[in-house]
Parts: C-alpha cells; structure tokens; sequence
C-alpha cells in the first residue's frame, strides 16, 4: 500500500474530526485499517462503483473497503469514486462496452433500468441461502425485487418527513407541528417561518434530481392520486392535477420557498437548512446527522408529511442497494464483499454514521436508531409508507431522470401549467412500460 495514500487518509480523517462531522470517539474505528494494513498480494480484484463521493462518505466507504480487504486473502476491493450527477451514465456506458464494475451502491429505481438492459446478476438463489435473508425486512426486499426476481441487497431503506426548527419555532411563536397536520396547517406554518428581511424561507423544496419529482409525488397521493391504476398510467388525474398545483404554488405564487428551488438539489436542501435560509424541508432520514453537525441535535426534529384533502398521505420508500453486474469479472468477489457490508458491524456503521435506516431488523432494533428523536418523523411515517409506484416498470427510473425531472422543473419556473406537465409526463411514463 502507498504510505502517501495512509498518511492523506489519516490527514482527512483528521480534518473531519476537527470540523466535526466525525466524532472524536469514533476516530479509533475509522483509523483502525490504517494502523496496520496488509494487502493480500495476488488477491483478485474486485471494482466497486460508489455514486456519493463526498468527504464523509468517500472516508466511509474506504475503511469498510479496506476492512474488508484485510478480513480475508482472496479479494482485494477497489472503489471506483463517480459523481451522483455521471454515475448512471457511466454505468449505461461501461454496461454497453461491456466493462461493468463488479459491483456498485446505485438507487433502487435505477436497477429496473439495469435489468432491462440485461445487465444485472439475478442474486435470488444466493440471497435465499444467506444467512441474514430472514432479518432483512418485506419491505425492503420488495424494493429490489423484479418479476420475483432479488437484483440487489437493500444496503439501507428509508423514507420520507419533514425536518423543521424547533428553535425558531419557539423564537416565533410557532406552534410546533402535530403528527397529523394538515395541508393547510403546512402552508401556515412555512408562511410563518418565512422571513425575506433574515433571507429566511419557510420551504426548501427540491427542484433537481428524481426525488423532485417524488416529493411532488407524495403530495399528489395525499389528494387522493396514483401513479397507476387497473394497471394504466393514472398520474395525469384530476386529483394529481390539484395536488400538484398545490403544491407548485407554495413556491410560484406563496413565495415560502428560495429563489433557487429549480436548480436545488438533495445537497442544496440539506445545506440551505444547515445555513439557516430554510426552516422546513423534505428528505429521508440520511441528512440527520449532518443536520446534528449543522444547527444541534436540540434545534430541529422531524414530523411525517402532512394529511391532504383526501385525508391521506404517503411516504415513499426507497433503498440504497447493492448491486452486481452479469458481465463482472469477479461475481464471486463481488458476491462476497456485498455480503460482507450487510453483516453486523459495517451495516450499522455505514448507517449510524450517514444518518440512514438499515435494513435488517436486528440492526434497526438497536437504540441508536428506535431512540433517536431525529428518527421519530421517519418511524411514525411507516404505518403509510409505500415502495415508491416509480418501480412498478424497469423503463421508469431512467426516464425520471431524464425527462420527467425537466419537465417538472418547466412546470417549476411557468413554462407548463400542472395539468400540461402531468399529461406529459404521464405520456413518458405509457410509453416505457414495457
């Protein structure tokens, strides 16, 4: 192993400590592969592709790859840092001159895509044998599962709510939102939470990325929509309609969301929040730690998503999965380490420290996860959470990246009104169902 790559390894790892997005008390962890590593010369070499190169995660995943290098002799995993914004592209390009990597951290709506394309190893009679099968949750499976075939691990499951400042709800006079708040309690309380001469706004909504249009999405099923129904397309409803002008309306015409929100992605909403600019904002629960490090664990908390008119509402699941790829050149290799990251100690590693729910039952039951306050919107969200109805076809998960995030963003800026949007989108979304 090159020493300049442990010496900057422990000089970040230094940093992060220092800035505190790494605890001090867990330093030990993280430097352990560091003190004494070994190599396991004439190992074969195993790619793993990772989407979410960022400090925290790139140190992450480093040391759980270099455990695992140094747990056995055979294999010798090599991570291959892409940028969330290249990473399915990369993929598509490397599937076609067939050079996948072995294996790879990819969203749960991409492996549809994947298997269409013929590219995904079917893991269904090694999962079936694996130890831990029975501990990993329905629900989870279900999110990786294609015509009753398991294409991936579910690495972690999570799903959405709404994370709001406690802080400034007291410094205002807010009253804190209940469980079951309303539609209308939800406008009230961004209005309230907006102040323009603090440049501070009671919504960050997201306009780029996939989960821009899932959040849309959620709200749309809480007036009473679907995305399907007696299996045809059915987003373009009248009821997706309302809810959807709703809620594009909380930014064009409430003015309780930034400037920005087109261009905004999972970064900018979780960053906007941490910078004070936004009081309220949707994700899953993998922005919690950092929003720990950004305002204090004492000055936010989360709350599920609120009930619409339809006196419903829905929170999508999602998984990040583990995947490996037919034309790998280690799938036994490939097959072993993303085992390996599902046992015990990576898996709650990996979960504790970027904030996300694990998929396996016995992990999740730890109080790290069941007693954190941060948690509570996500737990209390699960009585109506769903796989995202994005899954239902392997064509969709591209085409929502692709053109359905476009299109919502023209309806985002006055360019299509809600109805002209969802008409087209519901005409993307009937011509790949197969």
């Amino acid at each position: 192993m090159d020493d300049r790559w442990v010496l900057s390894r422990r000089q970040l790892l230094k940093t992060l400590v220092a800035s505190g997005v790494v605890a001090a008390a867990d330093l030990a962890w993280w430097e352990e592969p560091l003190v004494g590593p070994r190599r396991a010369w004439g190992a074969q070499p195993v790619r793993f592709q990772f989407s979410v190169p960022e400090p925290k995660r790139t140190a992450l995943v480093e040391s759980l790859a270099q455990r695992f290098n140094q747990s056995q002799k055979d294999f010798e995993v090599r991570v291959e840092f892409v940028p969330q914004a290249q990473a399915r592209q990369k993929l598509i390009t490397s599937i076609a001159a067939n050079n996948p990597p072995d294996c790879c951290q990819v969203w749960d709506n991409w492996v549809g895509e994947f298997e269409g394309m013929g590219a995904v190893e079917d893991l269904t009679p090694r999962v079936r044998d694996w130890k831990h099968y029975k501990d990993v949750t329905p629900i989870a499976w279900q999110t990786v599962t294609l015509r009753g075939k398991i294409l991936s691990f579910p690495w972690v499951v999570t799903n959405d709510s709404v994370y709001w400042r406690t802080d400034r709800a007291r410094e205002y006079g807010i009253t804190p939102p209940r469980d079951d708040w309303t539609w209308d309690e939800f406008q009230a309380t961004a209005k309230a939470f907006t102040k323009l001469e603090k440049n501070q706004y009671g919504f960050g909504m997201r306009g780029q990325g996939t989960w821009a249009v899932l959040y849309a999405t959620e709200f749309m099923y809480a007036n009473g929509a679907q995305v399907l129904k007696d299996g045809k397309v059915a987003i373009n409803s009248k009821e997706a309609a309302e809810g959807l002008e709703w809620y594009l309306d909380l930014f064009r015409k409430g003015k309780v969301c930034p400037p920005s929100v087109p261009t905004d992605g999972w970064r900018s909403i979780v960053e906007g929040f941490g910078r004070g600019i936004t009081n309220m904002y949707i994700h899953n629960s993998g922005s919690s730690e950092e929003q720990k490090d950004f305002v204090g664990p004492q000055n936010f908390a989360t709350v599920p998503l609120p009930l619409g008119p339809a006196k419903k509402r829905a929170s999508f699941y999602f998984s990040e999965t583990l995947t490996a790829f037919r034309n790998g050149k280690n799938r036994d290799g490939a097959w072993r380490f993303m085992a390996w990251l599902m046992e015990d100690e990576p898996n709650f590693m990996y979960c504790k420290t970027l904030g996300l729910l694990p998929a396996r039952k016995a992990i999740a039951d730890r109080p790290e996860f069941a007693r954190d306050p941060a948690y509570a919107g996500f737990i209390k969200s699960f009585p109506f959470s769903i796989v995202s109805p994005y899954l239902a076809y392997a064509g969709w998960g591209g085409k929502l990246d692709s053109e359905g995030v476009p299109l919502f963003q023209q309806a985002l800026v006055g360019k299509l009104t809600a109805r002209e949007f969802l008409e087209k989108f519901a005409e993307v979304l009937a011509k790949n169902m197969a």
